[in-house]
């Protein structure tokens, strides 16, 4: 992962320094969340980005994936993108905010440092499915989609987890390729 103490590359974009449909958009994620995240302030910079990414965000409120899913794959994805800036936000998230039982928190905690999950549980079907979804690009075997179906997971759930890996992989790359500062309420979380 990149040197977290590195100069940020891109500047995160203030609402003050935004124009007005920009600065709109970025106090409405800023109240949605209950703060607001670099992330959010870095993709200011590309206006257009940002109203793709705040509607992204969104609407994936509104899939069939439980909250627990979906910090799995966003968690997941951090990892394997080596995203410096995600894997702390998401610990942050996951012991601050959630509501998680403990059993899912060490299951979090675990992914957050690259472990693979023992086999048997939801969570670990779901990393599962997410590595071979970005192994293969999406080109899973015919048994491996069974696999996954017998475990519960539909084929909608796995159209929602491509969309998952797809917003991940948005904040990831641009938070790397910005060396996003990280947000003071999440670095105690960094690694």
């Amino acid at each position: 992962m990149n040197n977290q103490n590195t100069i940020p590359r891109i500047q995160p974009l203030s609402a003050s320094d935004a124009d007005d449909e920009t600065a709109k958009l970025l106090v409405r994620r800023e109240r949605r969340w209950g703060k607001s995240f670099n992330v959010s302030k870095v993709i200011a910079n590309a206006p257009a980005v940002l109203k793709i990414m705040d509607s992204f965000w969104d609407t994936l409120n509104q899939t069939s994936l439980s909250l627990t899913d979906r910090e799995l794959i966003a968690m997941e994805l951090a990892v394997l993108n080596g995203c410096h800036y995600c894997v702390p936000a998401h610990r942050y998230f996951v012991h601050e905010e959630s509501k998680f039982d403990v059993h899912v928190i060490d299951q979090l905690e675990r992914v957050s440092k690259g472990e693979t999950l023992p086999a048997g549980g939801r969570l670990a079907t779901m990393q599962k499915l997410v590595r071979r979804l970005e192994a293969t690009r999406g080109g899973l075997k015919d048994e491996e989609f069974q696999f996954f179906q017998e475990q519960g997971i539909t084929a909608q759930q796995m159209i929602e987890t491509i969309a998952e890996i797809a917003h991940c992989t948005v904040t990831n790359f641009t938070n790397r390729l910005a060396q996003t500062p990280l947000d003071e309420f999440s670095k105690q979380y960094k690694r």
